[in-house]
């Protein structure tokens, strides 16, 4: 009780503070800013040229793989170009036995009355 006496007896000051217009992230001057763009023209430049390298890099990585695919594939084809010769010439072969069976079997029948 004895708090709530002295403050009705009290008068309220208000204080007021003067407030900040410029905040201090904000740069202060135009040689500030110029420092801002430099910056980030800097970085900028330099992403860019990093970029180029490392698109360099993986574009010479593609071409590498792509002649090593180009070949394993032109190694396939030929492997396949055999192949297909061999069973070209083991069905020609196969044909030639069949037409000596056939006219074996047909003087065989034209033999018999």
């Amino acid at each position: 009780m004895l708090i709530a006496k002295t403050a009705k007896n009290m008068q309220t000051v208000s204080v007021a503070l003067p407030s900040q217009t410029v905040q201090p992230s904000q740069p202060n001057s135009t040689g500030q800013r110029n420092d801002h763009i430099g910056l980030f023209t800097l970085v900028f430049i330099t992403s860019l040229i990093i970029g180029f390298i490392l698109g360099k890099y993986q574009s010479n990585r593609y071409k590498k793989q792509r002649d090593k695919q180009m070949a394993q594939i032109l190694k396939e084809f030929e492997n396949l170009k055999h192949q297909q010769k061999i069973i070209s010439n083991t069905e020609e072969q196969m044909s030639l036995e069949r037409r000596k069976k056939i006219e074996m079997l047909e003087r065989i029948w034209k033999i018999k009355p």
